[in-house]
């Protein structure tokens, strides 16, 4: 099987760069206890399938990738490659999720590792929408 790679140079794969983005406004999010909450109206940069956002910061321990889903599901990950611990990006029409790293580790919204050094499926969290709120328990 063959996975697609994101159009990454060397140098932003040697130092983990990843392509997916902050929220714009911080203001989007919040954390109370164990559950992040999105206002998907304050949150443009996931209005699209295939988009992703990179949650961190504001007593968020672990940072989180929220990805619209090609599938037009929202999918939330512990935002750590198994392999290395680098961030992850989706990858555009496949319904997969892949570490910034040289070793492209890639998994399926499920977790799954498809390809690449990782050590294992990625920790996945649930997700819930109810109108223009995201849930996700972490």
């Amino acid at each position: 099987m063959s996975v697609k790679k994101l159009d990454r140079n060397f140098f932003q794969r040697l130092f983990g760069i990843c392509a997916t983005p902050k929220p714009q406004q911080e203001q989007s999010w919040k954390k109370v206890d164990e559950k992040i909450t999105i206002d998907l109206n304050m949150m443009p940069e996931l209005g699209s399938k295939g988009s992703a956002i990179r949650i961190e910061g504001k007593g968020v321990d672990i940072p989180v990738l929220v990805v619209h889903g090609d599938d037009g599901e929202y999918h939330a990950f512990e935002n750590r490659c198994t392999h290395g611990k680098r961030a992850l990006d989706p990858v555009p029409g496949t319904k997969t999720v892949q570490c910034c790293s040289i070793g492209t580790s890639t998994f399926n919204y499920d977790g799954t590792l498809v390809e690449g050094p990782g050590k294992g499926p990625l920790k996945v969290y649930e997700v819930s929408r109810m109108g223009e709120t995201l849930s996700i328990v972490v």
